[in-house]
Order: C-alpha cells, then structure tokens, then sequence
C-alpha cells in the first residue's frame, strides 16, 4: 500500500538539479526498465512525480551524486532493485487506519453482506495490503462478528508481504485499533512489539500479485478494499485497476476505497455511495458476477 505523502525539501533538490541534466527523463526511463527486468514490476504508468521523488530519496540515502550515477549503481548492484522496490512502496499504514470507514464495515457492510450471502463464508480482498495491518484488521473485524470467511492480501513488494506473514508490529502501527480489538487479537511479542494472533493469522492470505497486470483469480470477492493505491497511478493504470477489481468483484459486493479516491467517471453508475462520510461503493450495476 503507498503512503498519503512522501519525498523531503532534499529529494526535491535533487530532482531540480536534474532538470539541467540533457536527457534527465530518459534516465528515469532508464531506471524504470531495470526495476522491470529485476523485479517483474513495471512503473511506468505510475504517476511520474511520485516515481522521480522517491528515487531522489532512494538516492540521498546511499550518497549518489546524479541519476546517471544512480542508473549505473542499479545496475552493477543486483542487490540495488529490490532496495529501490521497497523505496518505490513505501507502505504507510496502521490496523484500522481511518476509524469511521472500519467502524462502517463492522457495523452495517459486514452484517449485510453475511444476511445477503445466507452465512456462507465471507471472500474479502485486501489489495495494496502492504506489511497486512489493514488485511489482519479484515480478519479481526470477521472474526469478532463471528463470521466466517477469509482475506487474501496482495501487494507488489514480496519483502512487505514477508514481513506482514510475521505479523508482528511497533506500538504507533496499533494506536487507533479500539482497545477491544487489541485485547482479544494481539499478543506482546518482547519489548515494544506485538503479534497478531494465530486465529487471525489463520484467516488472510499473502500473495505477491500487481494490481495494473494480473487477473486475481476465478471465484468473485464479496468485500475488496484498495485504499490509498489508486491516486498514485496515472490515468491508463487507474483504468486497468478498475476492470481487474470490477471482474473481481461480486454481485452486490462491497468497494471501499481510500478518502481520496473514487470510482472513475465511466463507471460510477455501478457504484452506490453507502455509508455517510466512507467511501464504501456497492456494486449494483448489471455487469456484477455471481459469488459462488
């Protein structure tokens, strides 16, 4: 999951002083196909300004004097990519990062979804999960409503997912999960870290998967919550995002998106609005498929 700000005064710098440096955005270029060629991501189609700044940052933190240098670094480091790719994903997150939209799914989207589908185990998907604070928030909020069901949680960054697989978190990752939650799920795991308890540990599963390329699987999600990823791709990977998660999505399933984002234009009509101040979508146009 990608943070809501990043990139420093520093960063900034940098990127100003390559502007004075002939073929400056070809490099850049340059950069993005060796992450490509390493990695198997592809972030072209992110959006540019992000990209430039968070490979300024990457390169103040190892002392690179230009982005030619950079490149040549990248290159000749095998070690470089991954390290950039982490730098790229910069995961900012917290378990139930924005109160109002988690108490929403707890209260009304949940219950109505577990009516609707009859009791039949709940299929959530976490896109963008980053290190799985929002997925493992998914799973408590399940189980606590007593539901059955389960969250698969995917991200681009393999060294994220690894690290939410261990599950466990610093205290400033917890301080807006209510105190209830905390209780019944997470666990000291030694000096000022906890771990997220087996029986939520049990419910999510982490895949490695790019929202912009790949299909996520046959069966639909009653439930997907990408939040905070869609506003920093441009507008062609805003609308390859959109029809994998319109394909994923079951019939009357549930969309919930980060503050900032919304359906595109050109399928807003499918998307209901549903509770105050959320931005949690029902899908309700005729192209929805059946959960099975």
């Amino acid at each position: 999951m990608l943070p809501t700000a990043d990139g420093s005064g520093s960063a900034l710098a940098v990127r100003c002083a390559e502007t004075l440096v002939p073929h400056a955005d070809e490099i850049v270029d340059d950069i993005i196909a060796v992450v490509r060629q390493r990695t198997g991501i592809d972030f072209s189609q992110y959006r540019r300004a992000t990209i430039e700044r968070r490979i300024g940052n990457r390169m103040i933190s190892i002392g690179a004097s230009c982005m030619r240098a950079y490149l040549e670094r990248l290159r000749a480091d095998s070690e470089e990519a991954p390290r950039l790719l982490e730098r790229l994903t910069i995961k900012v997150s917290r378990f139930y990062r924005n109160a109002r939209t988690f108490d929403a799914l707890a209260e009304t989207t949940l219950p109505q979804l577990a009516r609707a589908r009859g009791g039949a185990p709940l299929r959530i998907w976490s896109a963008g999960c980053g290190r799985g604070e929002e997925a493992y928030t998914l799973a408590m909020l399940l189980d606590a409503a007593g539901l059955a069901g389960s969250v698969d949680a995917t991200d681009i960054d393999a060294m994220a997912l690894a690290a939410a697989r261990r599950g466990v978190y610093r205290p400033d990752a917890i301080d807006e999960l209510p105190p209830a939650l905390m209780r019944a799920y997470l666990e000291p795991a030694g000096i000022d870290a906890y771990r997220v308890r087996d029986a939520v540990r049990a419910r999510v599963r982490f895949l490695v998967h790019d929202l912009t390329a790949q299909p996520i699987g046959a069966t639909p999600y009653d439930l997907i919550c990408c939040r905070n990823v869609l506003i920093y791709f441009d507008r062609a990977a805003q609308q390859r995002a959109f029809g994998m998660l319109r394909i994923a999505l079951a019939t009357d399933g549930y969309l919930c998106l980060g503050e900032a984002e919304w359906p595109l234009p050109e399928i807003a009509e499918e998307f209901a609005p549903q509770a105050c101040k959320t931005q949690i979508f029902r899908r309700i146009g005729a192209g929805a498929r059946t959960a099975s």
